[in-house]
């Protein structure tokens, strides 16, 4: 059997959303997981990987902030897109992205999912693109609130790097970061969130808000200095 493209989570209590997940995710390739309660939901996100999560606006005495920020804080699924159902048509909606939350007009038939699995599949696959990570030290200059700090990266990709710090930080923290990739160089600023904690002095980040002309000098760099592939 062949790996799905992507795997939804989809925290509902109605059957016929479900059908049209299902179906939908069906004709593009995809896995469709089902939860219907906030306990069956945070299990779920706790034990398996989804490419996404999203969240019906008919669950009673739930709430999808605080599922989203679950998901969000999770070990597994810390960079899946969280998408809140809104309750009526609408023509317009938010482009998922790695890691953030978005919105999605409530789904009435399997054709109106076929944009936005598309954009799941393309949104992960830059992020695998990005997940080509180079071997990478130099001193990171750090910014929490008024707290300024240093940090040294470990390995560097072009949505994030992998940081050995001295203050302890934790998941979801956000922060600026300004680093050079080359001592004679220009210095790259961007803001960045925490969404892995090794170890309370080693931390995964992903950047936000980096230019496109900044993050394509962060590829050129690592394909100019990743070892050739065989």
């Amino acid at each position: 059997m062949s790996r799905p493209r992507f795997r939804i989570l989809l925290v509902h209590n109605e059957p016929r959303l479900l059908h049209i997940f299902e179906e939908a995710a069906q004709s593009s390739g995809g896995e469709v997981v089902a939860a219907e309660s906030y306990e069956a939901a945070v299990q779920r996100v706790t034990n398996e990987r989804f490419d996404a999560a999203v969240i019906s606006p008919a669950l009673a005495n739930f709430s999808r902030q605080g599922f989203a920020r679950t998901v969000q804080n999770s070990r597994l699924n810390s960079q899946s897109c969280v998408v809140l159902l809104t309750g009526s048509r609408g023509r317009g909606s938010d482009v998922p992205e790695v890691g953030r939350v978005s919105m999605l007009p409530r789904p009435f038939h399997a054709d109106d999912l076929v944009p936005f699995f598309k954009q799941i599949t393309r949104a992960f696959q830059v992020e695998r693109r990005g997940q080509r990570r180079l071997s990478f030290r130099a001193s990171v200059h750090c910014v929490k609130g008024l707290a300024r700090f240093q940090a040294t990266s470990v390995n560097l990709g072009t949505t994030g790097m992998l940081l050995d710090v001295r203050t302890p930080l934790g998941l979801n923290e956000e922060l600026e970061l300004h680093f050079n990739l080359e001592p004679s160089g220009p210095a790259l600023a961007t803001r960045a969130r925490v969404t892995r904690a090794d170890s309370p002095t080693r931390v995964g980040v992903v950047f936000q808000g980096l230019r496109a002309d900044d993050r394509q000098r962060i590829r050129t760099f690592i394909e100019q200095h990743l070892p050739a592939r065989a």
